[in-house]
């Protein structure tokens, strides 16, 4: 009786671990949700804090009494040199620019230039005016491309700390409107997130 007891405990839990093993192997569910719904998935950087980040930022820089005076008659012509990502973590920071530069351009405030085609722009002027292979009359002018008066640029950093009961994340991200010609800052901005995680019975 107890061989057969035994032998049955021991079926039982090798279904149990297959079971728990199908269970594990098996595909997720997917689901579209809100992209504007709050994300508490991490307690890492978030597309929240980007949507959040991005708003603030925008909103700061357009409301800015310096930056409001410069595109009062014009549209100043700015690229954007990137974010340092000062964190322990990776951080898609173009995400974060390209965002608010996305922004920018539709408030009609401003006008872009994008240094990062520079090399391609070039590769394809000399394509039009050394390769002998286009008509001339329709090939580009050189000189034409408008110099940019202002870079947008910053950098994001962090500061984590954790006890027994729970976990904490600083982030700052800080930007900045530098003039090409002075070199003088003409806008800062700063934008402060924290976020705490509070240590479930088993793990975080």
């Amino acid at each position: 009786m107890t061989f057969k007891l035994s032998k049955i405990s021991s079926i039982a839990a090798a279904a149990l671990g297959l079971s728990l093993l199908a269970g594990c192997s098996s595909n997720p569910t997917v689901s579209y949700v809100d992209p504007n719904s709050v994300d508490t998935t991490s307690i890492n950087f978030s597309s929240t804090d980007l949507q959040s980040t991005v708003t603030q930022m925008v909103n700061q820089m357009l409301t800015s009494p310096s930056v409001m005076q410069l595109t009062a008659s014009s549209q100043p012509v700015l690229y954007v040199q990137g974010m340092s990502n000062n964190t322990t973590e990776h951080i898609d920071t173009d995400a974060i620019t390209d965002a608010i530069s996305t922004r920018l351009i539709n408030s009609g405030k401003f006008t872009f230039v994008d240094m990062s085609k520079v090399s391609a722009i070039k590769q394809q002027m000399q394509y039009q005016h050394q390769s002998g292979m286009v008509d001339q009359q329709t090939a580009v002018a050189l000189g034409q491309q408008i110099g940019a008066q202002y870079m947008f640029y910053g950098d994001i950093s962090s500061i984590s700390a954790a006890n027994s009961d729970q976990q904490s994340m600083f982030y700052q991200i800080t930007m900045k409107l530098l003039s090409i010609k002075t070199g003088a800052i003409v806008w800062q901005g700063e934008q402060q997130i924290r976020k705490v995680a509070v240590r479930k019975t088993f793990g975080w």
